[in-house]
């Protein structure tokens, strides 16, 4: 689902969600402009991956996780789909030099990363350690065997810009985490770095 700066006027419409899929209770989707995405441009990830998994997986498996960690833990779990909506930071970012915009959700922000660039015709280069994951969603992966990079992402927001830190900064003066996690490049290599390893994004199945 992608969403696009829009300089004149932005239309946001709702649509329910089923089976799990999308954003959370609502999706935020900014109507199609003319300013998008494109090479050379900083990479920014809004609030945390895997926050809509992982409230699906802390409901499905309540119990079993109170097997392992404190009540309050998993019920902060839970507490994430308060923040299922991108609506706060996409209109943040539409005022802060935003280029181009993409809510990811199936295949997690693996599968948003690659549909973004294949979407702009571009390349990226992203590090894995400045993604931004709650720890509760890694201990709640470690205990199920889920992947966070690849668990349902809404609740995040990918967004490119000229300046990534002057955007970070103004969603930072909103109160909304984001980070700076890598630059679209020419190209069609989607490549992901962790602690010096160098490996390629995959196409999400």
């Amino acid at each position: 689902m992608r969403l696009e700066n829009r300089a004149e006027e932005i239309t946001i419409h709702r649509e329910g969600i089923s089976d799990g899929a999308g954003l959370g209770k609502d999706c935020a989707i900014l109507c199609a402009g003319h300013h998008v995405a494109g090479p050379d441009q900083d990479i920014v990830v809004s609030k945390w991956i895997g926050l809509e998994g992982t409230v699906q997986l802390a409901r499905r498996h309540y119990e079993k996780l109170r097997e392992r960690f404190p009540q309050r833990m998993i019920d902060e779990a839970v507490a994430f789909e308060r923040y299922l909506s991108v609506e706060p930071e996409a209109a943040t970012a539409m005022k802060s030099g935003v280029c181009g915009m993409y809510a990811p959700s199936r295949g997690g922000i693996f599968a948003g990363l690659w549909e973004m660039a294949k979407e702009a015709g571009v390349g990226l280069e992203a590090d894995l350690r400045k993604i931004l994951v709650r720890q509760e969603t890694i201990e709640i992966c470690e205990v199920l065997g889920e992947n966070p990079y690849e668990m349902l992402s809404g609740g995040c927001l990918i967004m490119t810009a000229i300046n990534g830190n002057a955007l970070v900064a103004a969603l930072s003066r909103e109160e909304i985490p984001a980070a700076v996690i890598g630059r679209t490049t020419m190209g069609n290599d989607r490549v992901l770095y962790n602690n010096g390893h160098k490996q390629f994004l995959n196409k999400p199945r």
